[in-house]
This record gives C-alpha cells, structure tokens and sequence, in this order.
C-alpha cells in the first residue's frame, strides 16, 4: 500500500526544514523515519532501538509530483535516490496525519494521548513512554485518512 504521511496545516509545509542532499541507503517510502549522515550524504533506517531514538528527520520525496498522486514515484524512495528529510524539531507542536498502514499494528487500539515512535524499521509504532527519543507523536484522535488513520501532535523532545 501507498505510505503518504502528511502535514495537516499549511504553516507545517511552510515552516518545515529539510536536507535535500542524503541519498537513500535503501528503498524507503514517505513517513519513514532515518538518520542522516550528511558528511557521507546517506539517509538509512535506524539500526538499532538506540537508533530509532535519536530520529528527528521524516522522508518526503525530493520528487513530488501532485499530477502522479498514488504513483511509486511519488511516495518511494529508492536506493540511491536522493530523499528530501524534514526536521520535524522545525515543526514541534504542528499536526500530521498518519494511514493505519504507516504504524506498526495500525491503529487499533489507539486513543487519544497515545504517543507513537519511530521503530528500526522506520515505522511509527505506539509506545507507553517516549523517553529518551527526540521526537515523538501524541495522538490527537482517529481520521478517515486514507480510510484509517491518526491526526498526531508533533513532539520534539
């Protein structure tokens, strides 16, 4: 399925930061969360849970192309390709939405309060204590985004 995270608010696409130049270690789609290493140019996947918690970039894709909605060009990064990453610190307190299939487990049993983290697989995943991780996502409550998904608060701890 189709990974399209998006801001909610005009201000989170105008305030946004990003770092164009990192190519994908990978093939990533938009929403995952990674870790740049800009002397090398590489954005990759966290590693290791001690990764994961030091993720403050999300990918968005350097080649966006409204005409081509729901096209891989638009919401896969491969390998090689070079991934716009938003500075989420840069949009601390903002809203964005997340579908079912960007979250580990979906949202089933998600409420509002819950926080959410990116995971070693780049996915956001819930979490009973987002402690020691520079950005999480509070659930605001449940959207008919992409027919399930969240609208989340952007924490940037």
């Amino acid at each position: 399925r189709i990974i399209e995270m998006k801001y909610k608010t005009i201000g989170a696409f105008k305030n946004v930061q990003n770092v164009p130049y990192c190519k994908a270690a990978s093939d990533m789609k938009v929403g995952m969360g990674v870790i740049l290493d800009r002397v090398a140019k590489t954005a990759t996947l966290p590693a290791s849970e001690d990764d994961a918690k030091k993720v403050v970039y999300i990918v968005t894709n350097i080649n966006d192309k409204p005409e081509l909605r729901n096209s891989p060009e638009t919401y896969v990064v491969n390998e090689g390709e070079y991934v716009r990453a938003d500075d989420l610190r840069t949009v601390n307190g903002l809203e964005i939405e997340f579908a079912a299939f960007e979250i580990n487990g979906g949202t089933t049993g998600l409420a509002a309060e819950d926080l959410l983290v990116f995971g070693t697989d780049g996915k956001i995943v819930k979490t009973t204590s987002a402690d020691g991780y520079a950005v999480c996502f509070k659930v605001i409550r449940k959207t008919p985004y992409m027919d399930d998904g969240i609208l989340a608060e952007i924490v940037a701890q």
